[in-house]
């Protein structure tokens, strides 16, 4: 049980801890190469460019829950038409959404906080990642349909060819070829491409074919598959809403110099939350199966280790972050003033990657055991919680209340998810 729990965890793990590590080196080359408005910039752009990623993500956990579920039940006929119905949705929406954010992007970027010369850098990177759009959602949806047949290791190697494609890629070419913010987007949809034609490889393969006839869309299905994906899409997305409430209001109480601090502190704290990300999406295609075949036991036990792992690796990742607060600025190459914010405020966001060890863990095994309210609340409470608090803090703190919002957030959603969790 252990081994079995292990193969599918620990690749799973492993691919967002590369990806967490392409973000962060990312940002390390955008920050030497061009500074404070490299870093500000692509923050700022980053929602858009996490929406195409988040909606892949989306569709395929929601569909991998489903096809586990109607496995678990018995129901395989069921579960290979939600799998074709899920290559359906991934075409759609990606096509729509790239055409929207093509016509749109610009205004968007605006209302984002880009002005002066951070939106044309913004624009540039967002036109580069648009090359590649339909392919990000492609490659992102595909990998929880992989892990799903019992493929987590190819799944983490298909992610990581992908993120080491786009690390070497970065170097050349942000560094050597001095590409700057194209280089950085490019870079991107070149890893991604990557992983999408190793997922097309794998469901080319006769024992993973999908029939065309699974693939025509069926209304129930289609319902079904969303109804689950609003959780994981908001799982992934929302962080990056954050992302936007606090650039507005780090740029409005303390300047680019804020933002840029951001930035970098938006980096650390993403990559903890990619990491115990990987251990909810991991553990979900055994929790779901279980909920399917109501086999409570194995559930229980699987739940324990999965929130076990996630605590554990959240509690050793903010006390990594505060004993690296002064090395973090040096590495991006930050000014002296973005430097000082993000030492100030280290400790603030350390509390954050402790409690999401509970609270994204949490969201995961409420979806995966299909228990949508629960689940809903904690994703879309948060963005809740987030305006709130951004508004109302920085009134009576200043900058501090922009650094206290998360982990006021955070405070409060971790106690929802232990009454959640005791109500099970």
């Amino acid at each position: 049980m252990k081994k079995k729990y292990a193969g599918y965890i620990f690749p799973s793990m492993l691919s967002f801890l590369l990806t967490g590590i392409y973000s962060i080196v990312d940002g390390i080359f955008v920050g030497r190469a061009m500074g404070d408005p490299g870093l500000a910039a692509i923050n700022i752009a980053w929602p858009l460019v996490a929406l195409i990623i988040s909606l892949g993500t989306g569709i395929g956990m929601g569909a991998a829950v489903v096809i586990s579920l109607n496995k678990g039940s018995g129901n395989i006929k069921k579960a290979e038409r939600t799998e074709g119905n899920a290559f359906f949705l991934l075409f759609i929406s990606s096509l729509l959404l790239v055409v929207f954010l093509y016509f749109f992007h610009t205004p968007l970027l605006v209302l984002l906080g880009a002005k002066n010369e951070l939106l044309p850098i913004a624009s540039d990177y967002i036109k580069y990642i648009l090359l590649g759009g339909m392919v990000q959602v492609f490659a992102s949806g595909m990998v929880p349909l992989m892990r799903n047949h019992g493929a987590s290791f190819y799944a983490m190697c298909s992610m990581a060819a992908g993120c080491i494609t786009n690390i070497i890629l970065d170097y050349l070419f942000v560094i050597a070829l001095n590409l700057g913010i194209k280089g950085a987007a490019l870079a991107t949809v070149f890893g991604q491409f990557l992983t999408l034609i190793l997922g097309i490889l794998f469901f080319i393969r006769k024992k993973n074919r999908i029939s065309l006839f699974n693939v025509r869309p069926e209304k129930n299905t289609i319902h079904a598959i969303l109804q689950v994906a609003v959780s994981p899409f908001g799982l992934t997305y929302l962080p990056s809403v954050t992302i936007i409430f606090m650039n507005l209001q780090s740029l409005r109480y303390g300047g680019e110099e804020a933002v840029s601090a951001y930035a970098v502190l938006a980096y650390i704290i993403s990559f903890m939350e990619l990491l115990v990300q990987g251990i909810g999406d991991g553990s979900q295609p055994l929790l779901s199966l279980c909920q399917g075949s109501n086999d409570t036991k194995t559930l229980k036990t699987y739940a324990k280790w999965t929130f076990a792992l996630g605590i554990g690796f959240g509690t050793a990742g903010a006390v990594v972050f505060i004993l690296m607060r002064n090395l973090i600025p040096v590495l991006y190459g930050t000014s002296s003033a973005a430097a000082a914010y993000i030492v100030y405020a280290t400790p603030a966001f350390a509390l954050i990657i402790a409690l999401y060890g509970l609270t994204k863990p949490a969201v995961s095994y409420f979806y995966a055991t299909h228990r949508m309210i629960r689940s809903n609340l904690l994703v879309y409470g948060e963005i809740v919680l987030t305006l709130i608090f951004i508004i109302l803090l920085p009134l009576f703190f200043g900058l501090n209340g922009v650094w206290y919002t998360i982990p006021a957030v955070q405070v409060v959603l971790s106690i929802a998810s232990l009454i959640f969790l005791k109500g099970k």
